[in-house]
């Protein structure tokens, strides 16, 4: 036997058997060996003896070989380590140069302890031998440390919000970042996975790695395309690390410790994205504005002229089917009834600018200015038909951004009318106008109103018509007419005006919005204070 050991040494290049610090650190292990897990059997190799070898040792740790021979009590075996082959080295684990185990009772399984080392250093799963000489035959176990140094994901978090705060759109980037607790380098093919839309319907997509490679902190981003659409907000999936240290899902590709090759740990719970992290591919409404002017110079919009509103998309697209765009129009104190207003589609179908217009109609009035309503994917668009992104298949409608009232967008279909119309002299004897003397009367509308040409009203006195023609300093709601009583004029019942005695020539009477008045009124019955009497 002492032969034999000496043949040993000589086969390792092993002077000594076992240094003394050694040998102290594990007395206590020579007898019971510790073990992490159960181990599993090596097959049996000469004379019924068996190697019991461990489960792979994380770094660190210790394990143990252990020495069965069938039917047989062991009393004690001699171990040596062996790096030749093999990844790990004298630094890794604590090595035997015929370490002697005995047992004091005869064990049926003596073990030896496997005892390695830990380092800060990222390295892949080492191996080295561990085993012992029987009757000539070498018996031994390879044993794989398992690295415990690699970088390990600390938290994952959606680092980008959507330009609009509403939803990311048709080539938005969404941006991940995966914060390591080391640095980090990351393969060009390196991606993480996303998920878009509910639980029940979810689609994959891919982030590619974007930037921070040799930092501690990575960014993956996916552009979104136009059919992609998740209404309750983006998720992150879920990653783990498979058995051969790659990622088995939730990753692509290769993240490696900083300047090695070795991978690092994958797994990650996920992120949920929430309402702030929506997704809405479809074609995007960048610019809404009303294009067109009321008629004529004037400042708002008349019955039968056309409202015309003008989208720009962010893309082409196509409108297939009836489509509107519903308006605000005569919000008055924020009383909604009655308001809402279609423009139909016009044209711009294969571009990226839709115009949509709608016919005013008679009686609309809008003194502040048209809206155009937000449209989002429950109101917006109204009609049956689609406007899908070209080249695709989209059924859903894009939705756009509203607007205030537009103050250059003001509606008045509905012409001035004649409200009131009253004497506003007296006689100067007050009793009866003589001749010389003004009658004068004013005629006041429903609204300003503008004067083009001349104005005249016919007056009743004592059956004769008398034309009183409008003075030149009219005011915006109301004109003053003024007739000088003529010799001969003589109504003792005060002077009449009859229904629809006023008319214009050469031009006529207009509000803001270039609507002819309606010069119609009833009869102002004889007043005995406007008598007339010139004899």
């Amino acid at each position: 036997m002492q032969g034999k050991k000496r043949d040993l040494r000589r086969w390792f290049g092993i002077t000594n058997v076992f240094p003394l610090a050694a040998l102290a650190a594990f007395a206590v292990l020579a007898v019971v060996a510790v073990a992490l897990g159960m181990p599993s059997e090596a097959h049996a190799d000469h004379g019924g003896v068996y190697a019991v070898c461990p489960d792979p040792i994380e770094e660190g740790n210790t394990g143990s070989i252990g020495v069965r021979r069938s039917g047989h009590k062991i009393k004690s075996a001699f171990f040596f380590t062996d790096h030749r082959y093999h990844t790990a080295d004298g630094d890794d684990y604590v090595e035997y140069h015929g370490f002697k185990v005995q047992s004091s009772g005869g064990e049926s399984t003596l073990r030896a302890p496997i005892v390695t080392k830990e380092d800060t250093l990222p390295e892949h799963d080492e191996t080295f031998a561990i085993g012992f000489w029987d009757d000539d035959v070498w018996h031994h176990c390879v044993v794989t440390i398992e690295d415990d140094d690699a970088p390990e994901i600390v938290h994952v978090s959606i680092a980008s919000q959507p330009l609009d705060r509403y939803a990311y759109h048709n080539g938005d980037a969404i941006d991940i970042a995966v914060d390591f607790d080391q640095k980090v380098d990351a393969g060009a093919d390196a991606n993480l996975a996303l998920y878009l839309g509910d639980e029940d319907d979810s689609t994959w997509r891919g982030a590619s790695y974007e930037a921070g490679s040799g930092t501690r902190s990575l960014i993956f981003r996916y552009l979104v395309q136009p059919e992609d659409f998740d209404d309750d907000g983006i998720k992150v999936a879920a990653a783990a690390t498979g058995d051969d240290r790659s990622p088995a899902y939730g990753f692509g590709g290769d993240i490696f410790a900083e300047g090695t090759d070795v991978p690092v740990e994958y797994g990650h719970e996920g992120v949920t994205g929430g309402w702030k992290q929506k997704v809405d591919g479809r074609p995007y409404v960048q610019e809404t504005r009303i294009i067109s002017s009321p008629s004529d110079g004037w400042s708002a919009y008349r019955a039968n002229e056309v409202l015309e509103v003008s989208m720009r998309f962010d893309t082409d697209v196509v409108v297939d089917g009836d489509v509107s765009v519903e308006l605000h129009l005569g919000v008055v104190d924020y009383n909604w009834d009655g308001v809402i207003r279609e423009a139909d589609y016009l044209r711009g179908s294969g571009t990226d600018t839709l115009t949509f217009g709608y016919t005013v109609r008679p009686g609309d009035m809008d003194t502040e200015g048209v809206g155009i309503v937000l449209g989002t994917e429950e109101s917006g668009f109204a009609g049956a038909g689609t406007i899908k992104a070209k080249g695709t298949d989209v059924e859903r409608n894009p939705y756009y951004l509203g607007t205030g009232h537009q103050a250059k967008h003001k509606v008045d279909a509905r012409p001035p009318a004649v409200s009131s119309i009253r004497f506003t002299s007296r006689p100067a004897n007050g009793d009866a106008y003589a001749a010389g003397e003004d009658i004068t009367v004013e005629v006041t509308f429903d609204e300003r109103v503008v004067r083009k040409g001349s104005l005249s009203l016919e007056l009743d006195i004592g059956g004769v018509a008398r034309q009183a023609t409008v003075e030149a300093s009219a005011t915006l709601t109301s004109s003053v007419f003024r007739y000088v009583v003529q010799g001969g004029d003589t109504d003792m019942d005060g002077i009449g005006i009859s229904a629809n005695s006023l008319s214009a020539s050469g031009g006529g009477v207009y509000d803001s919005a270039g609507n002819a008045a309606d010069l119609g009124h009833p009869v102002v019955v004889a007043d005995s204070s406007q008598r007339v009497a010139t004899g």
